[in-house]
């Protein structure tokens, strides 16, 4: 007996009075395959029993086992439904269905007719979907059908939480494990998680501990890697490397899971983490790493990254070595990284592009998206961005209201952009390979990096737009071609594993176009294909336009006054427009650079004619720096994006823009006129230091928008730099002041101070520093105390020089000079120069 099996009575009795329970049980107590048994047994869902998995490797694999203790072949009383593969008839009773699946079935009809229970399983992982579906089973509930019975439960949820959002009573079974002993690497490294893998391996067999062996790797990639680095070890140990992710065909998963007479090493990605259990597993190694769902800005869509793991899913996988019996777990990162990590992952619902579930939403009728009752809300800024986008692809239009083409839209089991895609592509005869490219899009790259550079060369001899999705599609076609056979990909540069999921993908997609209503039965012809499918692309992506208008350089300007550089792989290089699908920043010589790629070439017409609503043709009045002049200029704009420029003659130019224009060069300093001198700068320093001395008297201070009127004047009726740059600017700077003011600048604030002797020495004036002077020593014989200016308000600091005119002290106290310095200063400057005047 399992230990779900004792708390059976207490989840029926709570079920039987109420619609609602969370249950908590750890992993290996059985309540992933014994609830949805129990609930059958217990006569308390007339209807069908609905059991929700995140992953569709977990979902077959489960479906198979319930199936088989229910003595029923799976497809029958007990079947399951993925995006790709489906055993069920009319006579399922208990069915497992992803996440994704069971929300499409909300979105056709909320009341669900025919269901009488629903089980969200693993809830704790909290996916978009997963926290979208409890939503909307509690407005469902409360509204249309109060007899469906809801179930949420995990191993390691926040019970109380969530019983409290539902409002129900929780349950918490206990299970049977054995401990497990945790170890970690006694220092950071660099080296690749599959060799720390295989050396990890390599220790447990020379140990000669018992049992099967997991190891965890974030994806298929990692895992062909590990296989690789362990398989020195097969011969000698007599042991069997088995892969285990979600991409292998059926045949394969069930080999991994299946008992044999060989010690196995199972290396599998985050499917084994929960749900499944693999008997005879002793031993965990970990690398600590996994693919989460993103939202990536550079193709706008959400996608898989590798990130490492959090604690808490690293106890989930510790904790598959203590299910039969005592246990090791060795994970590849130090105990101190270990309580650097998160504890727990963040809900999707905090981290995703919310942009297709929104208009899942929006397709039930849900208009209020803002007040949906969420159990961890979304922030309000990832809900405005989601609908923008929307908007942006003419899904929504007024008073966020779904459009006639939104609703053919939220039919697809995709993102919202390639949905706007294949709804076009369907409407004008082209859907079928526009599924072929949503699919090459949606899902993950499919050429080996070593192999792209002869993918592409072959696509670049096509005639007509050249497109990097005719690079994809080329390789797809031979993995199709060859059957989709590992090896014989491998050898053409292609991943095969990668390319059977993007035909079965395409195919799914296609079936959905078949139901949006075409403009016309003719055929597409062969030469109009290609450019229809491109815009299409163009109106799911109008914000990813670029433009390349040398072909000296790979350098692009790009909606949104962004700049770029095309990705040298792409075959779209032309000059012109480009639609830049993936658009990254990548560290370049200590800065950043943004790259395009998965990029296909556009014509000018197509802009206008597609997005009529963003192209416009404007004329402006701007600076050219080559000519260093004022022109009128005819642009071609997408967005703020420029397609095109023409020179028009300059007798239309405003006087008073080209004043301005002219007036800016000045005023940052990238052109100054001859005559704006030191004599003009003095006369600017003065007035500030006035005003800074005066403040009562309220002298304008020159600050930047005085500068700009003052030069706007000077460049008054000008067009061209030459026109300016010789024009007289000090009576234009000081008639900013009136007459009395300019009066008490040269009175408070002097230019020259005269000295005893008659000499006029130059003060120079610097705002934030006192006014300095510099003359001879003799100059200042009969001077006894250090001069002022602003009637006595501020000291100015005296250089005082000798004969050879080079300093001889620096101060702001000449009597103090006089009494203690100069006395020995004389007599050395005496004999030096007898000549001089000494007193």
């Amino acid at each position: 007996m399992l230990p779900i099996h004792s708390f059976e009575q207490e989840i029926i009795a709570s079920l039987s009075t109420g619609n609602r329970l969370v249950l908590t049980a750890p992993t290996g107590s059985g309540k992933t395959t014994q609830l949805p048994q129990m609930l059958f047994s217990s006569g308390l869902c007339p209807g069908q029993i609905v059991v929700l998995q995140p992953r569709r490797l977990a979902t077959r694999l489960v479906a198979q086992r319930v199936a088989s203790e229910m003595k029923s072949p799976l497809g029958q009383l007990v079947g399951y439904q993925t995006r790709h593969d489906s055993r069920t008839t009319d006579e399922t009773r208990v069915r497992f269905v992803t996440e994704g699946i069971f929300l499409r079935l909300l979105q056709s009809d909320p009341a669900l007719p025919g269901v009488g229970a629903v089980v969200l399983d693993e809830f704790h992982e909290r996916s978009l979907a997963a926290d979208t579906v409890l939503a909307m089973l509690r407005v469902t509930q409360s509204s249309l059908r109060p007899d469906l019975k809801l179930v949420v439960m995990s191993a390691t949820l926040d019970a109380a939480g969530v019983s409290a959002y539902l409002s129900c009573p929780s349950v918490t079974a206990t299970g049977r494990t054995y401990p497990v002993d945790v170890r970690y690497l006694s220092q950071p490294s660099s080296a690749p998680a599959w060799d720390l893998a295989a050396d990890a391996l390599g220790a447990l067999l020379a140990r000669g501990d018992e049992g099967d062996v997991l190891i965890f790797m974030p994806g298929r990639y990692e895992i062909r890697r590990t296989i690789d680095a362990c398989s020195r070890y097969a011969s000698e140990h007599d042991i069997v490397l088995l892969p285990l992710h979600g991409e292998l065909p059926p045949a394969e998963q069930d080999a991994a899971m299946s008992p044999r007479s060989q010690r196995r090493v199972i290396v599998s990605t985050n499917v084994a983490e929960t749900s499944i259990t693999i008997d005879g597993v002793r031993h965990v190694i970990d690398a600590g790493l996994a693919r989460v769902n993103r939202f990536d800005p550079r193709r706008g869509i959400n996608v898989l990254l590798i990130e490492p793991i959090s604690r808490a899913s690293a106890d989930q996988r510790a904790g598959r070595a203590g299910r039969t019996a005592p246990g090791t777990c060795l994970r590849l990162w130090t105990e101190a990284e270990h309580r650097s990590r998160v504890a727990h992952e963040t809900p999707e619902v905090q981290r995703l592009d919310l942009a297709q579930v929104l208009l899942q939403l929006l397709d039930m009728g849900i208009d209020d998206v803002a007040s949906f009752p969420w159990l961890q809300p979304p922030p309000a800024l990832a809900i405005a961005q989601a609908m923008s986008v929307l908007k942006l692809i003419g899904a929504v239009g007024d008073g966020e209201k779904l459009t006639p083409v939104g609703s053919l839209m939220a039919r697809f089991p995709t993102h919202p952009r390639i949905a706007r895609l294949l709804v076009e592509a369907a409407r004008r005869g082209v859907g079928e390979r526009a599924a072929t490219w949503a699919a090459l899009l949606g899902e993950r790259d499919i050429l080996l990096r070593e192999q792209r550079q002869r993918h592409a060369e072959k696509a670049s001899e096509a005639d007509g737009p050249r497109s990097d999705f005719l690079v994809l599609e080329n390789a797809l076609s031979m993995a199709r071609a060859a059957r989709f056979d590992p090896g014989r990909c491998a050898a053409m540069g292609v991943q095969g594993n990668a390319c059977r999921e993007i035909d079965k993908t395409a195919q799914l997609l296609r079936e959905a176009c078949e139901s949006v209503p075409t403009r016309s039965r003719a055929r597409v012809s062969a030469e109009r294909e290609l450019p229809e499918l491109l815009r299409c692309l163009l109106l799911a992506f109008p914000d990813h336009v670029a433009m390349r208008r040398s072909g000296q350089t790979l350098a692009c300007g790009l909606v949104g006054n962004r700049r770029g550089e095309l990705d040298p792989a792409t075959v779209a290089q032309h000059v012109g427009p480009v639609l830049a699908l993936d658009i990254r920043e990548v560290g370049s010589g200590g800065g950043v650079k943004t790259v395009l790629s998965l990029v296909s070439e556009l014509e000018h017409d197509w802009l206008a004619a597609e997005c009529p609503e963003r192209f416009a043709v404007k004329t402006v009045t701007l600076w050219n720096d080559d000519r260093r002049a004022v022109e009128r200029v005819e642009r071609v704009m997408f967005d703020d994006l420029i397609l095109e420029e023409k020179l028009r003659p300059d007798s239309g130019i405003d006087a008073a823009q080209a004043a301005e224009l002219l007036a800016e060069q000045i005023v940052t300093g990238r052109l100054r006129p001859a005559k704006w001198d030191a004599s003009v700068e003095q006369w600017i320093a003065r007035t500030r230091c006035a005003s800074a001395l005066f403040p009562e008297r309220r002298l304008i201070g020159y600050d930047k928008d005085d500068l700009t009127v003052i030069a706007q004047e000077i460049c008054a009726g000008a067009t061209r730099w030459s026109q300016v740059e010789d024009r007289p600017c000090l009576n234009a700077v000081r008639d900013a002041l009136s007459w009395d003011d300019q009066q008490f600048v040269e009175k408070m604030v002097p230019e020259r101070i005269e000295l005893p002797g008659g000499f006029k020495m130059k003060i120079e004036y610097q705002l934030g520093t006192p006014p300095k002077g510099r003359a001879k020593i003799q100059d200042f014989y009969g001077l006894s105390q250090t001069p002022t200016v602003a009637a006595g308000r501020q000291r100015v600091v005296l250089e005082i020089l000798g004969p050879n005119y080079r300093p001889l002290q620096t101060t702001e106290d000449l009597a103090g000079f006089w009494a203690n310095l100069y006395p020995t200063l004389r007599k050395e400057l005496a004999r030096k120069y007898p000549r001089h005047e000494w007193r």
